[in-house]
């Protein structure tokens, strides 16, 4: 009888880590642009709002700029996007719910 032969294999594999470096930190955020990316989830806006007026009294920013995404599982406009981008300093997206 001939005998059979297995060969084990190890499923397990090192994580691919993409490299992130973040966007640079702003010294400041009194004075600056500030867009808010509302990702159409029951709250997102209310967290937005509440956001908004935190900073505009607490950190002085001199403009909020919004973008309501069409759905939290669709991305936001590309062209939308770049736009903001365009006109802002930084941005903050909140997922509601």
């Amino acid at each position: 009888m001939a005998t059979q032969q297995y060969t084990l294999v190890n499923p397990v594999t090192e994580p691919i880590i993409a490299p992130f470096d973040g966007a640079p930190r702003l010294p400041s955020l009194a004075g600056t642009r500030v867009g808010l990316i509302d990702d159409s989830k029951r709250n997102a806006d209310v967290l937005l709002e509440e956001l908004a007026e935190v900073l505009r009294n607490r950190y002085e920013i001199r403009e909020v700029r919004w973008l309501r995404k069409p759905s939290a599982s669709r991305p936001a406009d590309p062209e939308e996007l770049q736009e903001l981008v365009a006109n802002v300093d930084s941005v903050v997206v909140a997922i509601g719910d």
